[in-house]
């Protein structure tokens, strides 16, 4: 795997920090952002269910391997130079439950966490 492309939604304050913080780290594969439900999104991947897209993190692999929800996020934090290591804790069998549960959290309330840390929509 070379590369992943991470959709995210571009109207959420929360998912646009986000992607900004992981522009800004050092990756061991590219990440290529693309906004969700976009004209982009559905031209390179047109089998998807774009408006699933748009709940929550997707992310797609070289190879075509798709990745929805805290396996997307997990995946991308595996991408990551200084934060590769926590992929692996953080999908281990006694942590990936609470991986889940959080990730998921944060995922429904990420408009509201956004505007409550001034990142509105």
């Amino acid at each position: 795997m070379t590369a992943l492309t991470v959709l995210y939604d571009p109207t959420c304050g929360l998912c646009r920090r986000a992607h900004e913080w992981l522009a800004e780290q050092r990756k061991l594969i590219e990440l290529i952002f693309v906004p969700c439900k976009s004209e982009e999104a559905r031209l390179r991947f047109p089998h998807l269910d774009h408006d699933l897209t748009a709940r929550d993190l997707t992310v797609i692999g070289d190879q075509g391997e798709v990745y929805m929800g805290p396996k997307a996020w997990l995946m991308v934090i595996w991408a990551l130079s200084q934060y590769h290591e926590w992929s692996y804790r953080l999908s281990s069998p006694e942590l990936l439950p609470t991986t889940r549960r959080v990730v998921s959290m944060i995922s429904r309330h990420r408009y509201q966490i956004g505007r409550a840390t001034g990142r509105t929509r």
